[in-house]
């Protein structure tokens, strides 16, 4: 079996003015969730929690075909960060399986999201960055 990342599927959720503390293990395969909370204070400590999160989320794991574990073990890319709020770096592969890397600025109008790609091909890093910024400051000037 390939070696887990530690904290995948897991969350940790803290809302003070709730007094909800705990973690949340979330794993979804072929459009079939299984999720499960473990407060600190039913389990016992925030460690007991953890571990008893990680041992849920081991068990729902090794339940999982083989290509979808190998893919959760996968190491991650390093994602670009932008420094501002809903604005992010995505590169997608298309059918044929060409990459595309592009900034995209996310928001809500209402109930409904919107977003705002810029090509990195097309304008370069730096400049989608820039467009990507000035979309999301103007949508958030607009609601």
């Amino acid at each position: 079996m390939p070696e887990i990342k530690p904290n995948y599927g897991i969350s940790r959720i803290d809302q003070p003015e709730k007094k909800n503390h705990g973690f949340y293990v979330r794993i979804t395969n072929k459009g079939k969730t299984s999720q499960k909370f473990f407060p600190d204070k039913s389990c016992g400590s925030k460690a007991k929690a953890q571990k008893m999160a990680k041992s849920y989320r081991d068990k729902i794991f090794n339940k999982l075909p083989k290509a979808r574990k190998e893919a959760a073990a996968s190491r991650r890319k390093r994602i670009k960060q932008s420094g501002v709020t809903g604005v992010t770096h995505v590169v997608s592969k298309s059918a044929a399986g060409k990459l595309y890397a592009y900034w995209q600025a996310a928001w809500t109008e209402g109930k409904t999201r919107k977003t705002a790609k810029f090509s990195v091909a097309r304008n370069g890093d730096k400049k989608s960055l820039e467009l990507a910024i000035k979309a999301k400051r103007k949508a958030d000037r607009n609601s």
